[in-house]
């Protein structure tokens, strides 16, 4: 067998275990979004998307800085939801999120979170396809566990994925275009903390310089439009937000929801400095090699892409389960080079596993995920080394992969 593993599996095989999987998903979906959404009128519950539509009510109330007082904020989540909850569900964005979302406070909580969720899913299989232009990645969309959970739960995660995967197709062509998306990305900065590094390691500057540039319209026109008050507030609820994140205050971090190797730690009874010290030490060396991938010259574009992916949710300490919608883009830039170059022995079974695996976290211990991450970064780069090393065999006829819909 060549060292670049057999023929791609059938096409009709790929399709037939995405649908499966997709079909699967949307019926676990459909089976809790009837009493999810049903739970905007059930006492004691909510969904997380009314943190969103509060901040967004109080943003259009004229009383934008509120959305970081949690009593206050949490007055509107009772008030639009029409019945009291159980703890908190705080709104801790920056300020350019609160523009984003402020919007949606125009309508019922109910009619917002059916807007926002319809429309971001919508995005973020667009993007699916625009990295891979074929039905199974739209199908490796719908496939993926977080999509599940973001449907039922109304976050933030379709968007962050495709703001990703838009930015990164746009990097070889639209160097600008791509920095603005990333910009936008600025809404959760500490999920992207790879990027920066990996695109001056690579001499990006005009992608960085953009990126830059969007941020701080972005923080500009937030200032400009809530008051500075509302940074003030901000920066005032960071102390609160550092002790969720923590587990010491109120609302703390629920450690089974961490998807990362911090997360899984905390929630075997690991202290924090101790989670934080040896989640460090992974992030690090993920770092480390996604740097060196990056300032290499005979790393593609689609691997350098997957690869900064990957390395995002495994190095950042703060990543939640509906965050991993962006291991589904990695996943897509790591096939379509692929099916460029050919797979390499059991990529495609590295690639089924993490799939299935996805799909059985959501029922799955807490330490699944990470590993999942980590898994994906390693075999990518795995990949990488030995295509390096090694003479290539002919590459059978494939259709050809656009890297964009639209014209250069």
């Amino acid at each position: 067998m060549s060292p670049f593993g057999s023929e791609p599996f059938p096409p009709g095989r790929a399709t037939a275990l995405l649908a499966a999987l997709a079909f699967l998903n949307l019926a676990f979906a459909a089976i809790l979004i009837v009493p999810s959404y049903v739970t905007l009128t059930v006492p004691g519950q909510i969904p997380d998307f009314a943190a969103f539509w509060a901040a967004g009510r109080l943003a259009l109330e004229g009383n934008p800085a509120l959305a970081y007082d949690w009593p206050a904020h949490r007055a509107i989540e009772v008030a639009g939801l029409g019945h009291d909850f159980d703890g908190w569900m705080s709104w801790h964005y920056p300020p350019p999120a609160q523009l984003l979302v402020a919007p949606l406070g125009a309508l019922t909580l109910f009619g917002a979170m059916v807007l926002w969720v319809g429309g971001t899913l919508g995005l973020f299989l667009w993007t699916c396809w625009r990295i891979l232009p074929h039905p199974n990645a739209v199908l490796a969309g719908l496939a993926s566990a977080p999509t599940a959970l973001t449907l039922i739960n109304g976050q933030i995660g379709f968007l962050m994925a495709a703001l990703m995967g838009l930015a990164l197709v746009d990097l070889e062509r639209k160097p600008v275009r791509a920095g603005v998306f990333l910009g936008l990305l600025s809404f959760k900065p500490h999920l992207v903390v790879a990027v920066p590094l990996a695109l001056i390691a690579d001499g990006r500057w005009r992608v960085v310089l953009s990126g830059a540039a969007a941020t701080l319209a972005l923080a500009t026109m937030s200032w400009v439009i809530l008051g500075g008050a509302t940074w003030g507030a901000f920066f005032a609820s960071i102390t609160d937000t550092t002790r969720v994140f923590t587990g010491t205050g109120a609302g703390a971090q629920r450690w089974a929801m961490g998807a990362g190797a911090y997360g899984f730690l905390r929630h075997l009874g690991t202290g924090f400095g101790v989670a934080m010290a040896l989640h460090g030490v992974l992030a690090l060396a993920v770092l480390a090699v996604t740097v060196k991938a990056w300032r290499s010259p005979t790393v593609t574009p689609d691997i350098k892409a997957a690869l900064i992916c990957f390395a995002a949710l495994v190095a950042t300490p703060r990543v939640l389960n509906y965050d991993l919608h962006i291991l589904v883009i990695g996943a897509l830039f790591q096939v379509r080079h692929a099916l460029k170059h050919r797979f390499y022995a059991g990529e495609q079974l590295l690639l089924a596993a993490t799939a299935l695996g996805a799909f059985l976290s959501m029922l799955a211990p807490p330490g699944v995920t990470p590993a999942i991450a980590s898994a994906l970064f390693a075999g990518c780069w795995w990949g990488h080394v030995r295509r390096s090393g090694k003479p290539q065999p002919p590459v059978p006829p494939t259709p050809p992969v656009a890297t964009s819909t639209e014209p250069a």
